[in-house]
């Protein structure tokens, strides 16, 4: 079974499986994924991203996942995290995020602990990777007890998709700790399965995390020299069509919200 298999629990690691949502668009590309870590054998599972709230994808989600445990949010956007409270309802699984207000019947996720659950085999580690948002954290799943047994593979949410780039929130992304988050991804990461958000799972984490900072380089010095070229003054419509030069006008608000948080970035670190 390969990707995008909608409406179907598809294996990807020996811990873990992925049910798509079918909320197809730009930002989405194929849907979210949603995550159920779980052994062979467990008697219930872990839930990553429940996705949106969208009572086809939860009810399969929840027969697919057969006695979820735990919800795990690895950020705040409503195409991953605004089913949780749903999916709370239809398994009484309690909800954890890093922000308080998404979590129900639980603490925050902290950086660095290590979630176990009685019933689950695999344990996940929790790792702070602030960047796409503020409140991002990637999953670690390992096979068993972290560092004494396999990663199995990362679920980075967000931070980093199975194709394409990914969006900088104006509100509380940022772009020097993405750059940061990349870069421990890339080490990390090394020989070890993509379990994105969004887009097909890939076999080695780093290998799209070096793409991702190459990418994110290249706009960096696109921008720079494209602020030489057309002096201080210029204004962000003036870069965006130095850069952009053959954007899809369907794309035009998204190139301008990327060269927004670059120049910010930029003017942050002269």
């Amino acid at each position: 079974m390969e990707h995008p298999a909608y409406s179907q629990l598809r294996p990807v690691t020996p811990s873990a499986a992925v049910v798509l949502c079918p909320n197809p668009s730009y930002a989405t590309l194929e849907g979210t994924n949603s995550w159920v870590i779980r052994a062979e054998g467990d008697p219930c599972s872990i839930v990553i991203d429940p996705g949106p709230e969208d009572e086809g994808h939860l009810n399969v989600l929840n027969s697919k996942s057969d006695k979820a445990a735990l919800i795990l949010l690895t950020h705040r956007h409503h195409d991953h995290a605004d089913g949780a409270l749903r999916f709370r309802q239809l398994t009484g699984a309690p909800i954890r995020g890093v922000d308080k207000s998404y979590c129900r019947d639980a603490e925050p996720l902290v950086d660095g602990e290590i979630i176990t659950v009685e019933g689950v085999t695999p344990q996940i580690e929790v790792v702070a990777t602030p960047g796409h948002t503020g409140d991002c954290v990637c999953f670690y799943i390992w096979s068993g007890v972290p560092h004494e047994s396999t990663l199995e593979g990362i679920v980075t949410g967000d931070t980093i998709a199975g194709r394409h780039t990914t969006m900088i929130s104006e509100t509380d992304g940022d772009l020097g700790l993405y750059l940061e988050t990349l870069s421990r991804l890339e080490k990390d990461g090394q020989g070890v399965a993509l379990l994105p958000g969004h887009g097909p799972d890939h076999p080695d984490v780093s290998v799209l995390a070096r793409k991702y900072i190459d990418r994110r380089e290249q706009r960096l010095q696109q921008v720079q020299d494209a602020r030489k070229q057309l002096g201080p003054d210029a204004t962000l419509k003036q870069i965006v069509d130095a850069i952009y030069t053959d954007v899809d006008p369907v794309l035009r608000n998204a190139a301008e919200q990327s060269t927004r948080v670059t120049l910010r970035y930029l003017d942050n670190n002269q």
